[in-house]
């Protein structure tokens, strides 16, 4: 069994259905999560900047809506679950177990009371931000902001009192340091590698990396070829599972593929400010296959089915913050 911490399929559902496309969920994603053995799966809402700011609430609660029109249409292959009552139950019943995010808080505007909202719609993860500032925090892609604003602050409260657990993913080292000392939720980083390992702005720093682990949260490992680094991707992944081991424990590292490719022409990874050959060669280098991509890392780390982390270190996770 495999969990796997994010996976941008609802984005593709909308974006396809409004291109005419049908069955998205069941013909794009199924079969891949079924073939490498996925039973959970966190299903992030993510915003395009094009509907940023106008857009963003409707295009968010387009998502959500399309994570429960493709659970009741897949007749029971797919589950979307709140609860660690229904985690567990969803796998008992052989399906697979959705758990809704959200990868940015644009979608509450400057309003950290619609966080409310969200919380009843399902949403149990969540983001301050994207790559770039916004109301609440910023991202990666702004090193030298304060990190967290004075609503992003009110936002950490009301994430804490709904139980809705930090994504630290794409949060400036700023943000992450100060709302590692705001926050008594459960904090995790869903997809994101180790900058030691391969020095990508996007990746994790060790203090980081160490205080998630004092926190019992999980770092789910990226697939993305620009923050794992270059050469055989099992490999330098396995470098990055030794790296989160050796600071945040044994009970971190997890999987967060964040496949993407199927989306076609995106706009491309964030870079280092002066990227070298290799960042730029690796931006454009294709993702590992999903259907291998976790038993190759697997045996590259040396760990046999059912363990730490394909699925162990994340349910642990999972369970405690759904409650």
């Amino acid at each position: 069994m495999i969990v796997d911490l994010h996976l941008d399929a609802l984005l593709d559902v909308v974006e396809r259905e409004d291109r005419g496309d049908s069955d998205v969920f069941a013909r794009r994603h199924l079969p891949d999560l079924q073939a490498a053995g996925v039973r959970v799966q966190v299903l992030p809402v993510f915003i395009p900047e094009e509907f940023i700011p106008e857009a963003a609430l409707r295009y968010a609660i387009r998502q959500l809506d399309a994570a429960r029109r493709e659970e009741d249409r897949l007749g029971g292959a797919l589950r979307i679950v709140e609860t660690a009552s229904e985690l567990r139950a969803a796998l008992d019943a052989g399906a697979i177990a959705g758990i809704l995010a959200l990868e940015g808080a644009e979608p509450l505007g400057r309003d950290p009371g619609v966080l409310r909202t969200f919380h009843r719609l399902g949403v149990r993860m969540m983001g301050l931000t994207w790559n770039h500032a916004n109301a609440f925090a910023d991202g990666v892609g702004e090193p030298d902001g304060p990190g967290i604003t004075a609503r992003g602050m009110q936002l950490l409260a009301a994430m804490e009192d709904h139980g809705v657990a930090l994504d630290l993913s794409h949060l400036s080292p700023r943000g992450c340091d100060v709302a590692l000392e705001r926050f008594g939720g459960a904090v995790l980083a869903s997809h994101a590698n180790a900058r030691t390992v391969y020095d990508s702005p996007r990746n994790l720093g060790d203090e980081t990396l160490q205080a998630v682990g004092e926190r019992g949260g999980v770092v789910g490992l990226c697939a993305i070829p620009a923050f794992v680094g270059a050469g055989p991707f099992a490999q330098r992944l396995a470098a990055h599972h030794e790296h989160v081991t050796s600071l945040a424990g044994a009970q971190a590292p997890a999987f967060g593929a964040d496949f993407c490719d199927f989306f076609g022409d995106i706009e491309g990874p964030i870079l280092p400010d002066q990227p070298t050959d290799t960042d730029l060669e690796l931006s454009g280098t294709p993702e590992p296959p999903r259907d291998g991509f976790y038993q190759q890392v697997l045996e590259a780390v040396g760990e046999r089915p059912g363990g730490r982390l394909a699925s162990a270190n994340a349910l642990r996770f999972l369970e405690a913050a759904l409650g």
